[in-house]
């Protein structure tokens, strides 16, 4: 069943809608979405509300990396600045009735429902609204590591194809070396759950490898001297880096926030 919440003045729904457009693919198929709903009674009130949902929206937005293996919004990352952020009711990838709410509260009209409405392109076979709020709830009661760590995952996925992905990770993946326990590579692999070691595709000590001696990830110069460059990543290399960091990055997250481990079905 599709759940429904409602912390302090916000209240949390995720619904499910047939779509013909998918029938090629499925009949099963349709459009989930997450909506986001407080009542406001005023102008500055929905102002107020209007940057109070952007800090949900990003906090759930990482939290869906857990509940369902990547962002809730996919957009890549862009980087603009300097600029004012003026409540404007637009959210990357969220629907808003923001102007609508704008103009009934100029018009004196009171108990305005203002909501933010977001979808996924998950294929899943639960209702994963529940799930995502508690590891919400657990991302922002972490210590400052964890959060760090969420947050270069996190971002890992937004870039997209591009060598910042790779950045983020290697990030991380240096993140998640100090945070297992053990001396070597290998005795920090074995404290991975069973689960998490049978899905990878080479080891922990290859993969932080790769960061170090491959031209896209941390260091590009081979040899100072010559101005030689590191090899680039193949595409088995590749694939590998991604899977593995992702996995790995996923279980250490999951164990220190006490949340359960959801392994991507990439099939």
């Amino acid at each position: 069943m599709p759940y429904q919440t409602t912390k302090g003045a916000i209240t949390f729904t995720e619904e499910f809608l047939p779509n013909d457009k998918y029938s090629n693919i499925s009949s099963e198929h349709g459009d989930y979405y997450v909506i986001i709903k407080p009542e406001v009674n005023e102008s500055k009130e929905l102002q107020l509300m209007h940057f109070e949902i952007q800090e949900v929206c990003q906090e759930l937005d990482r939290a869906w990396m857990y509940a369902c293996g990547h962002p809730l919004s996919k957009k890549n990352l862009t980087f603009m600045g300097p600029y004012i952020d003026a409540p404007d009711g637009k959210i990357d990838g969220w629907i808003s009735n923001f102007d609508e709410v704008q103009k009934e509260i100029n018009k004196g009209k009171p108990h305005i429902v203002f909501n933010f409405k977001q979808t996924s392109a998950s294929t899943l076979k639960y209702w994963p609204l529940e799930k995502a709020l508690m590891i919400r709830e657990a991302y922002l009661k972490a210590q400052e590591p964890i959060a760090a760590l969420v947050d270069l995952h996190f971002y890992s996925h937004k870039v997209g194809d591009s060598y910042s992905s790779f950045f983020f990770l290697s990030k991380a993946m240096e993140l998640v070396r100090s945070l297992l326990p053990g001396k070597t590579d290998k005795q920090k692999e074995e404290t991975l759950p069973d689960q998490i070691r049978q899905e990878l595709s080479t080891s922990m000590h290859h993969i932080i490898g790769l960061a170090n001696t491959r031209l896209e990830i941390r260091h590009i110069v081979k040899d100072p001297n010559t101005g030689t460059l590191h090899d680039k990543m193949n595409n088995s290399e590749i694939d590998a880096y991604r899977h593995d960091s992702d996995l790995i990055i996923r279980a250490v997250v999951s164990k220190e926030l006490g949340i359960p481990l959801i392994i991507v079905n990439r099939n």
